[in-house]
């Protein structure tokens, strides 16, 4: 949000809708500034995203958010950043309150260790797509994915967690300039295209959208993440546009050789150019992911739900004196849909055997309590 450190100044230290305290802004780039604040009655913090005011000009442009911002609401998912509320203040600044997360985007990422290792790659991918498939089935197109918009967090007891921000945001957009991707948020015929080095050939045209665009920029992600470096760079919006639409893109395998076969080939299916030669959409996406990992011998934690009490409490140790023992923190590494992906290296040595498939990914959250509890 392109406002004077006056008008900023003034943000801090205001109180929304009676409820949150603003304390300090943590960010600002093409559709906003994000700000930290405390939800005062339940004593929580919170993120605040202030939209630019050049994206709600006028009354059909406001009245587009407030569809947009219920739909982000209405999505929820454990790899999906959560937007919990959303409102307006007197003098006509809009906002989106969302949970409050810390950890390096994956840009941030990506500047320091690029290129990752094939098998964190699609670890982080597989979240990613898990976030935009529950997205896709809520008919919500994101139009603007890229590694900026990929947080990654951590805890000491959980495993890496991917979450993925602004969705339904991206479509609020006129004209913005994105200093996180070094590239301009564009918009044409009415329509918002996105990040040039991300988007798909036909939200170059204009065209409708389906699914499959947001499909295209998680290969093109992937891409990047594989080899160190986008598929298609250039000099202007219009010259990176004209590589996504006729240009083939290097295979990721003359960059980095040691990416397997089946991931480049994973990789350039999502980057078709015609929509119709993609996986339709994220869900589809991620079954590909999930069938290479399993296919090169990845060990893979797949997402899935946690079991209700009655079942755990099924699956639990009993002790001695009748109580049911579960370790908490170990069961919670198991459900946190990490989607954690190592190496299961093929050998003769027994630390690095390939493990019967009765001990890896076999299938339910309740046959992974077992093994934890040591009840197969």
């Amino acid at each position: 949000m392109t406002t004077s450190p006056k008008t900023e100044d003034l943000l801090v230290g205001q109180t929304l809708d009676e409820k949150y305290l603003i304390e300090h802004r943590l960010s600002a780039g093409g559709m906003g500034s994000v700000y930290r604040a405390r939800h005062l009655q339940m004593d929580r913090p919170v993120a605040i995203k202030f939209l630019h005011q050049r994206l709600l000009a006028d009354e059909a442009s406001r009245i587009r958010f407030q569809r947009e911002a219920r739909a982000a609401v209405r999505l929820q998912h454990q790899n999906a950043v959560s937007v919990t509320d959303f409102g307006e203040t007197a003098d006509g600044h809009v906002y989106l309150v969302m949970e409050l997360l810390e950890g390096p985007t994956l840009r941030e990422i990506l500047m320091k260790e690029a290129p990752i290792e094939t098998a964190r790659a699609i670890s982080i991918m597989m979240q990613a797509s898990a976030a935009v498939a529950a997205a896709h089935e809520a008919g919500i197109i994101h139009r603007d994915l890229k590694p900026s918009n990929i947080l990654v967090t951590q805890s000491p007891d959980v495993r890496a967690v991917v979450k993925v921000l602004d969705f339904g945001v991206a479509k609020l957009a006129h004209h913005a300039l994105d200093d996180d991707e070094g590239a301009i948020t564009l918009r044409q015929a009415g329509a918002l295209i996105g990040t040039p080095r991300y988007m798909a050939p036909e939200q170059y045209n204009g065209h409708e959208l389906t699914p499959a665009a947001d499909v295209y920029s998680l290969g093109v992600i992937l891409y990047e993440m594989l080899t160190g470096m986008a598929p298609f760079t250039g000099s202007s919006p219009v010259e990176i546009a004209a590589k996504h639409v006729s240009d083939p893109p290097q295979p990721p395998r003359r960059i980095v050789a040691e990416i397997p076969e089946d991931v480049e080939r994973l990789v350039l299916h999502a980057m078709e150019k015609a929509p119709e030669d993609r996986p339709a959409n994220a869900d589809e996406f991620r079954r590909e992911l999930l069938e290479t990992a399993e296919r090169l011998g990845l060990e893979h934690q797949a997402l899935t739900s946690v079991p209700n009490f009655e079942a755990l409490r099924n699956e639990g140790v009993e002790s001695p004196s009748g109580r049911l023992v579960v370790d908490i923190k170990r069961v919670r590494a198991l459900s946190s849909g990490s989607n954690e992906i190592k190496i299961v290296h093929r050998g003769h040595d027994s630390r690095s055997r390939v493990k019967d498939p009765k001990e890896v990914g076999s299938g339910s959250f309740l046959d992974k309590v077992k093994r934890i509890l040591g009840r197969r």
